[in-house]
Parts: C-alpha cells; sequence; structure tokens
C-alpha cells in the first residue's frame, strides 16, 4: 500500500474510533458506580459505533476510496484540514441521529466500551447488530501513532 494510502487509513481509523480501546485497557475492570453505563447507555453507544463504521466505510466509498495526496511526500496540511472538516460534518452527522456529539462520544465511549460484560450482554440479546458489530475494523489505541 502506498504511503499516502496508510497515512489516510491512520488519519481515518485513529480520529473515529482512536480514542475507545487506550482507554479500555487501561480502565477494565475499575468502572466505579459513578461510570458504569446503564443498558440504555450501552445500547445507544453500541448502535453509534456501528453506524459510524459503517457510514464511513461509505462514505469512502462514495468518494472512490481513499484520497490521493499528491506525491510521496504525503497530503497537505490544507489537504487534512479539508479532509478532516468533511469527516468531522459526517460523523457529527451519524451521531446526532443518536442524540450524540463528537465531543460526548469520545469523552464516554472509552467507559462505556470498557464495560465488556455490558456491551457483550446487549449484543447477545441482538444478534443481527452482533454481526454488524463484529465485522467492524478494530479501533487503534489512541497516542501511539
Amino acid at each position: 500500500m502506498k504511503k499516502v494510502g496508510i497515512i489516510y487509513l491512520l488519519f481515518l481509523t485513529f480520529f473515529t474510533f482512536g480514542k475507545i480501546e487506550a482507554v479500555v485497557s487501561q480502565t477494565a475492570g475499575a468502572l466505579s458506580s459513578e461510570t458504569k453505563p446503564s443498558a440504555a447507555e450501552i445500547e445507544k453507544y453500541v448502535k453509534a459505533r456501528i453506524d459510524l463504521g459503517e457510514s464511513m466505510t461509505d462514505f469512502f466509498r462514495k468518494r472512490g476510496g481513499p484520497p490521493q495526496f499528491g506525491g510521496e511526500e504525503g497530503p497537505s496540511m490544507e489537504e487534512m484540514r479539508k479532509l478532516e472538516g468533511e469527516i468531522n460534518a459526517h460523523v457529527a452527522k451519524v451521531l446526532a441521529k443518536h442524540d450524540l456529539t463528537i465531543e460526548a462520544y469520545q469523552e464516554r465511549s472509552p467507559e462505556v466500551f470498557a464495560d465488556k460484560e455490558g456491551v457483550n450482554h446487549f449484543l447477545e440479546a441482538h444478534p443481527d447488530l452482533k454481526k454488524r458489530y463484529e465485522a467492524l475494523p478494530p479501533s487503534p489505541p489512541r497516542g501511539r501513532r
């Protein structure tokens, strides 16, 4: 894969899902009653995560795949800012369907997904959503890029 393609994929996955797994690994098993998500909150965030993953795939498919930025040096800052704006607008629209903002999702999702027992319980009760959830690409840890 070209260097540009790798940069693009890292940018996309980091922005959209980057915060989840790093915090999950740090907080697993350390949920207090204050941060433990309710069943309704788990449902909301799992559905949002599924919609985000699927819609981002469609977003780039409709754009003809990863953007081709000039040459081996990678994208310019202007190109990155433009793409970031497009992604932010798309993500905000998807999250709004779940009454969430980007900031709220990034803030709370690590704690919600850290409740592996709750997430698994919800997914076991909804096999159709479980299949879609498991088909999503894994979230990269934040801060390792």
